[in-house]
């Protein structure tokens, strides 16, 4: 898997100006985002800008490229296909167990890279953080790596209905500090394990975010 350093940092340094200039962007928790070794970033997902200002907000605040999964229906999209493909992004079939991208994500981190997950599946319209898939949880327990949670608050907020164009609006990334589960490298994953590494991430990543955008309980 290439890092695509070469674009991933102009492009996330690109973004963040536009984010700051444009939306007010600013970053909280810059500090705990890892300098070495490899991580899993977990996030909410509220719009198609996220991949890159989260990039933007961590990766590309101490020199490492993030790489992020996407639906693989992304990669045929007009100008958001191409920049995905060059900013390293690992395309995957949502809904479906796919091995090959599991596959790739364990080796990036087993080669000491970040990768960054969006931990729903698919984009909350209203903002709010919806059910976390296990996923994440699996990658986690499987590899040992940290988990680094961000928060993004605001996003859900810049394309209201079917807008094709951007509203004025503040967005804030939270980053928090890293945390682990239990390391599982071999043998089945029971269902109680994944569920309470599952529920970690969850609260983890509902603690970064505005009231108005944690989970309806």
């Amino acid at each position: 898997m290439p890092s695509r350093a070469w674009f991933f940092h102009p492009a996330a340094a690109i973004v963040g100006w536009l984010g700051r200039v444009l939306f007010k962007a600013r970053i909280e928790g810059v500090e705990h985002v890892p300098r070495v070794d490899a991580f899993i970033l977990v996030a909410n997902h509220c719009s198609n800008l996220d991949p890159p200002l989260v990039g933007w907000a961590t990766g590309n605040q101490v020199g490492r490229v993030i790489h992020f999964m996407a639906k693989i229906e992304m990669r045929k999209w007009p100008i958001l296909g191409w920049l995905a493909t060059q900013s390293a992004v690992v395309f995957v079939r949502r809904g479906e167990g796919d091995r090959s991208a599991q596959r790739l994500l364990l080796e990036a981190v087993a080669d000491g890279r970040p990768i960054g997950l969006f931990v729903e599946g698919t984009r909350s319209r209203d903002g709010h953080l919806k059910a976390v898939l296990p996923g994440a949880a699996f990658l986690a327990m499987r590899s040992g790596a940290p988990l680094l949670p961000v928060g993004i608050a605001g996003t859900h907020r810049l394309f209201p209905g079917h807008s094709r164009w951007p509203h004025a609006t503040r967005i804030t990334i939270r980053i928090g500090a890293p945390f682990t589960l239990a390391h599982v490298p071999d043998g089945r994953l029971n269902r109680e394990a994944l569920a309470a590494g599952t529920a970690r991430i969850t609260e983890a990543i509902a603690a970064l975010l505005p009231p108005e955008q944690r989970p309806i309980r």
